[in-house]
């Protein structure tokens, strides 16, 4: 898998997690951070969203990956930094999670 991969995995969820939640979806790109610039983005749709985006790469990410950062107060990250982690963090196989399909 690669960075554009991944980064385009993570924009084509995030609309459809959007679209799904009956939301607006802006034109996303690396630099924004989903949480800033989507409406009601928040830590409880990040599970389903991570899911969908392990589905759409046909890869793993644990429970313990913070896709979208936050984790104990850290800062949120921006799509590109995202899609770094997925990269680095990633695991081959079935997609992980099945929450709200």
């Amino acid at each position: 898998m690669t960075l554009d991969e991944a980064r385009a995995a993570i924009i084509k969820t995030l609309g459809k997690v959007q679209n799904a939640s009956g939301l607006p979806c802006p034109t996303l790109a690396g630099a924004d951070v989903p949480t800033r610039v989507l409406e009601q983005f928040d830590s409880t749709v990040w599970p389903v969203a991570i899911s969908w985006i392990a589905k759409e790469l046909g890869v793993k990410i644990d429970n313990d990956v913070h896709v979208f950062g936050g984790k104990h107060g850290g800062p949120l990250l921006t799509i590109n930094q995202s899609a770094e982690l997925i990269c680095a963090k990633h695991k081959p196989g079935d997609s992980f999670a099945v929450a709200a399909e």
